[in-house]
């Protein structure tokens, strides 16, 4: 089986947008910002984020933009959650239960037919 470079890459540590924001409002300490140019090296994801957000002129529509889809995540994930529940059986056991009182009543369906048949 050949070797992948793609495997063989570092996963990069996750960035929050807040932290570019801050960025490229001059906003954060020369230690930080030099942190994060150094990832961005590494990260070219980051780095065209980062470039991005430094090409835009409206700083306080991109906080708001942000702001926006990080509420829209949580409401598409608190709705994920939701969908999970069926009936408000929330755990696994309840199927259990529920299969086996369903085989339960089918067999004993089919001897009481087969009692009246035959």
């Amino acid at each position: 089986m050949a070797d992948n470079p793609i495997h063989k890459q570092p996963t990069p540590e996750a960035i929050d947008p807040q932290e570019i924001l801050r960025y490229n409002s001059g906003q954060m300490s020369e230690q930080e910002a030099h942190e994060l140019e150094a990832r961005a090296l590494d990260d070219p994801f980051l780095s065209d984020a980062i470039k991005g957000m430094e090409n835009s002129a409206d700083q306080v529509r991109l906080q708001q933009m942000a702001y926006a889809l990080n509420q829209d995540l949580k409401r598409r994930l608190s709705r994920n959650q939701k969908r999970k529940r069926w009936i408000g059986f929330e755990s696994p056991s309840w199927w259990t239960w529920i299969t086996l009182i369903l085989l339960m009543l089918i067999t004993l369906a089919y001897l009481f037919i087969r009692k009246l048949g035959g």
